[in-house]
């Protein structure tokens, strides 16, 4: 794999969890938790979770892309919403954003 792009924005948006969804529930010998149920406050659906920024590396034998690399902390809860959109906005009109769901 070949690093094609330094500095790109992951981002998380907040989907409000559906209520029969578990908090927490335990799949083999690992726990899962389920942060949209355990997180209180005034969230919406639109606001970001999260943002971290990492290197995207390409395979040119078959096309797959990786994001990998976080070697910045990285921004959460704690952060203002007004800058957290800002930084994703940038990101997508500079190209160089990458948007991640929860299944």
């Amino acid at each position: 794999m070949e690093c094609v792009l330094n500095g790109v924005i992951v981002y998380h948006p907040y989907e409000h969890a559906k209520p029969y969804e578990k908090a927490q529930e335990t799949i083999g010998d690992v726990t899962v938790v389920n942060t949209d149920v355990l997180i209180e406050g005034s969230w919406k659906d639109g606001d970001i979770d999260f943002v971290v920024p990492g290197d995207k590396y390409l395979c040119k034998n078959c096309g797959a892309e990786i994001v990998i690399g976080f070697g910045e902390k990285t921004v959460d809860y704690q952060a203002e919403q007004d800058w957290l959109q800002k930084v994703v906005f940038d990101a997508k009109q500079g190209g160089y954003a990458i948007r991640i769901l929860r299944k």
